[in-house]
């Protein structure tokens, strides 16, 4: 008997408007020293021929100005290796909010305390993406310990006013059914966290004769599925797709909100399509969040956003439930979340099936190329061929082959 595919299709939601020349995140990598190693990290950190390295900070300078002209960003992700390693990453986050972007750093947290992040916020820091999971922090598999570390985190990063706050967790088939309990402490930390990120484990070649290991692949209907054990309503409402496969979705959203650990409702694709067109018509570039700081709608808000959008009517109903449960509430703000699925590139009749309208592409000489690809590109050329004797998994993550 075939199980229910859970996957939405894509007829049924938006498409985000991102372009390789008009799209809301610039992605930097400043240095390639870190803090850990962890297991398949895509640059290899660890491997007996990696070489650590600090970029000069001119350079650094000199490619987010690049990446401004031909990106058109809202954000810069500062990223590594372990950025908070750089000697000069005040200075680059001071430089990025100087020409009117937003600097969000990708880290592994280990670095971070209370008087970092204050200096960093004074620099101009807008969002933090910390990465914790059971394949990289501390390797553990016990879920409380997980979660106990993401709120100690989100705890540290609340002292400072006005930080955007997303966790990232890279899952495969060993640690597919945390899912649940990551959605739920979301649910429970929604005055701390913003975004949730999951993305499947993918390997990379660094050399033509390395071979990719397929076996602990998940995919999106993994994903769906997984989630649908702790939001069995979740409706998603954007997407972005493959630049092989027509049908295949490689970024998927669900926006949705939260008050008192309960989830009120999830915003429709109408509701992204016209927030993603008036942030563009009123500032000239696509958004990759929600305003400045933390995401919070009231519940006039809610009301107003109920006339034009059948969704927030769902939303509203259950707002008022609250209020008159409690009639404080309604002082109280709802909390906007967001979902997010990132299926890095698989592999499609020998070649990597790339995001179309990838936001985390780099610049290489002078090109923008995926972030993900970066070290097969740097080894086997930029329109390089995966050799069949390299993978055996014939799984791929288009919707139609769910």
């Amino acid at each position: 008997m075939n199980e229910i595919k859970l996957a939405p299709e894509i007829s049924t939601l938006y498409r985000l408007p991102f372009s390789k020349n008009d799209n809301p995140n610039g992605w930097i990598e400043i240095t390639t020293h870190c803090n850990m190693e962890c297991p398949l990290c895509y640059r290899g950190i660890g491997r007996d021929d990696f070489m650590p390295e600090h970029r000069n900070l001119e350079n650094i300078k000199d490619e987010i100005i690049e990446l401004e002209r031909l990106r058109n960003c809202q954000i810069i992700s500062i990223s590594g290796g372990e950025p908070l390693m750089h000697p000069d990453i005040y200075d680059v986050v001071r430089f990025i909010r100087k020409r009117k972007m937003l600097p969000f750093i990708q880290t592994n947290g280990l670095l971070l305390n209370k008087n970092k992040i204050k200096e960093l916020r004074q620099a101009g820091l807008a969002g933090l993406v910390i990465r914790v999971d059971s394949l990289s922090i501390n390797r553990t598999k016990n879920q409380s310990d997980l979660n106990s570390r993401r709120s100690k985190l989100a705890e540290l990063v609340a002292t400072v006013k006005g930080i955007h706050l997303t966790f990232l967790s890279v899952i495969n088939k060993d640690n597919l059914e945390e899912i649940p309990a990551i959605i739920e402490w979301a649910l429970e930390n929604n005055k701390l966290i913003d975004f949730i990120a999951l993305i499947p484990q993918r390997e990379v070649l660094f050399d033509e004769f390395d071979t990719l290991d397929t076996s602990k692949w998940v995919y999106l209907e993994d994903l769906c599925r997984a989630v649908k054990k702790k939001l069995p309503d979740i409706e998603y409402a954007s997407y972005l797709g493959s630049q092989l496969e027509s049908a295949s979705i490689k970024w998927l959203q669900a926006p949705y909100l939260v008050i008192n650990n309960s989830v009120l409702g999830y915003t429709s694709p109408g509701f992204v399509e016209f927030f993603q067109m008036t942030h563009h018509l009123m500032k000239g570039k696509y958004a990759y969040k929600f305003g400045k700081g933390r995401s919070k709608i009231y519940f006039p808000t809610v009301i107003f956003l109920s006339l034009f959008f059948r969704a927030f009517r769902k939303i509203a109903i259950n707002y008022l439930k609250h209020i008159f449960r409690n009639p404080l509430t309604i002082f109280k703000p709802g909390y906007l979340q967001l979902l997010t699925f990132i299926i890095p590139p698989g592999i499609v009749d020998g070649q990597r099936d790339l995001c179309d309208g990838c936001p985390d592409a780099i610049l290489f000489n002078g090109r923008l190329v995926p972030s993900c690809g970066l070290e097969e590109i740097k080894k086997l050329g930029y329109s390089y061929k995966i050799p069949e004797l390299a993978y055996h998994d014939q799984h791929q993550d288009s919707h139609n082959n769910l």
